[in-house]
């Protein structure tokens, strides 16, 4: 799978970290990071968690299906977003600077998981 290469697309989006590509497990398959001390392996696997938990949330609360989850800190963003079609399923976790360009985060976040899909 060239998952690297749809990913290397976020890297223009200012204020961008990072970005991981998990199974729906936890378990990394792939990532990119601009700086150190971003421990995407063990932050991704906890933020999938939250995640999931989210969605267990949502569903008992008869809101139906969550794909989308946004963390905002004091320095930084973190967005996970599920992808769950056509016998296709991954997550994907954004790290953001909090000054950084979130909305275009978010649009080259959506992008860039259609592109990964592909190679699913």
């Amino acid at each position: 799978m060239e998952l690297k290469t749809h990913m290397e697309t976020m890297r223009k989006v200012r204020g961008f970290l990072g970005l991981g590509v998990f199974t729906p497990n936890g378990e990394m398959l792939e990532g990119i990071k601009l700086v150190e001390g971003i421990h995407q392996e063990l932050i991704g696997s906890a933020i999938n968690d939250v995640l999931l938990n989210a969605q267990d949330v949502t569903s008992a609360m008869s809101l139906g299906d969550s794909d989308f989850l946004q963390i905002d800190a004091a320095k930084g963003t973190i967005i996970a977003r599920c992808y769950n079609k056509d016998g296709k399923h991954f997550h994907t976790v954004l790290f953001m600077k909090k000054d950084g360009n979130i909305a275009m985060g978010k649009i080259m976040l959506t992008k860039t998981i259609n592109d990964l899909a592909k190679e699913f």
